[in-house]
């Protein structure tokens, strides 16, 4: 895996630069970006909105079922610079934000996982474009939405693991105080072409040691686990293009 380390003061711009590479790289063709929520979403600011167009489209990795602008992922970048920026050059969107009825009741979070994944799937029926996506980790090694579940890999093997769906809907529980998530699942992360992985501050090094016990030759790690099902975070070393861009020093 391709791991780049910087100071805390230019990780983001760092890792903004290799996006915008990739971006240009695309001179054109269809390409579909995903921005992870937390600390990911500070790097948009520095993302060159001159590689977007109508041969782009823009959503989220995953999502948090919530009226709250403040909480909803989707709803925070809409109202930052670079959303406005890429919209005026034609950039297409998938909205995750919470969908009102006919009648004004809200969609259900299944509902919003279903049409989430359906948008998803028509991008790729429709395109033959490649994937970028913005990778947060969490200090329990959870990534994107997906939590790990050491006690149960079978209902994590429901929600995350099931070829027929790309989004899943659910509630996470005491896993994480946003506990009503909506996050592309483990069948679309293999379908991603290029995952950068941001993941910054030292309550995360031991998250990101488990990640790279074959780099650092390490045998044992407090409570080490290398199953996906414990450690989540661990699928992207199945995606041979993955970019790991931090400020921990391991």
């Amino acid at each position: 895996m391709n791991i780049r380390t910087f100071s805390s003061q230019n990780i983001a711009e760092e890792t903004a630069m290799a996006l915008n590479e990739l971006f240009a790289k695309q001179n054109g063709k269809e390409f579909l970006f995903l921005s992870s929520g937390g600390s990911s979403l500070g790097l948009l600011q520095y993302i060159n909105p001159d590689n977007f167009g109508p041969h782009s489209t823009f959503c989220v990795l995953d999502e948090r079922y919530s009226e709250d602008s403040s909480l909803n992922n989707f709803a925070q970048i809409e109202k930052s610079d670079f959303y406005k920026q890429i919209n005026e050059r034609g950039a297409h969107f998938i909205d995750t934000k919470i969908h009102k009825d006919k009648s004004g009741n809200n969609e259900s979070m299944e509902s919003l996982a279903r049409r989430f994944e359906k948008e998803l799937k028509d991008w790729a029926k429709r395109t033959n474009g490649i994937i970028i996506a913005t990778v947060g980790i969490g200090p329990d090694a959870h990534t994107s939405g997906v939590m790990p579940f050491p006690e149960n890999k079978e209902l994590f093997d429901k929600l995350f693991n099931n070829e027929s769906h790309w989004v899943v809907g659910y509630d996470a529980k005491e896993k994480n105080p946003l506990r009503f998530r909506i996050t592309t699942t483990i069948p679309f992360f293999r379908k991603i072409t290029y995952p950068i992985i941001f993941i910054t501050g030292q309550d995360k090094k031991l998250a990101l040691q488990k990640l790279l016990v074959e780099e650092l030759h390490t045998e044992k790690l407090p409570d080490n686990n290398v199953d996906v099902y414990k450690t989540p975070c661990r699928i992207w070393r199945e995606i041979p293009e993955t970019q790991i861009f931090t400020d921990i020093k391991l």
